[in-house]
């Protein structure tokens, strides 16, 4: 599935960001044990700016931010683990995402939520919007008798 390619890549992408962002921050240590040897007080304030802190908050940013990335993706892989007859299941009379996280015990909504626009990209459930503006997913009729009989 699509998912699962980007879920992957999505943890590739973050495990290159804290790699680089690691390396840059050790850069960074390193640049200023450098600029300490120096014997201008000009050098030694430059080098830290240059070879230490610059080096240091692009670092702690890139691994910040691969952090995330990771979460992301481990995230997507949580809602794909979850059955597809387990979330037609919950979808029986509509549901919103934050119901069916809730009947199916999923650490959030969105996770959720990405699981079932995967039903509806799968033509399998039917997204619609009620006059609040709340989000309902609803099983396809054609889905549901598809699935009643294959479990009978």
């Amino acid at each position: 599935m699509g998912t699962q390619s980007t879920s992957t890549r999505g943890s590739l992408v973050g495990n290159t960001l804290v790699t680089v962002g690691a390396l840059s921050s050790a850069f960074g240590a390193v640049g200023w044990l450098s600029a300490l040897r120096s014997p201008s007080i000009l050098t030694i304030a430059l080098g830290f700016v240059l070879y230490g802190l610059l080096p240091l908050v692009v670092g702690v940013s890139f691994v910040w931010r691969g952090l995330g990335v990771i979460e992301e993706a481990e995230a997507a892989r949580r809602a794909d683990a979850v059955s597809r007859a387990a979330l037609l299941d919950a979808l029986r009379g509509g549901a919103t995402a934050r119901e069916v996280a809730a009947r199916l015990c999923m650490p959030s909504a969105r996770d959720a939520e990405r699981a079932l626009d995967g039903l509806v990209r799968d033509d399998l459930a039917k997204l619609d919007v009620t006059d609040d503006g709340e989000l309902v997913y609803r099983r396809d009729p054609e889905t549901l008798l598809l699935h009643d009989h294959d479990v009978n």
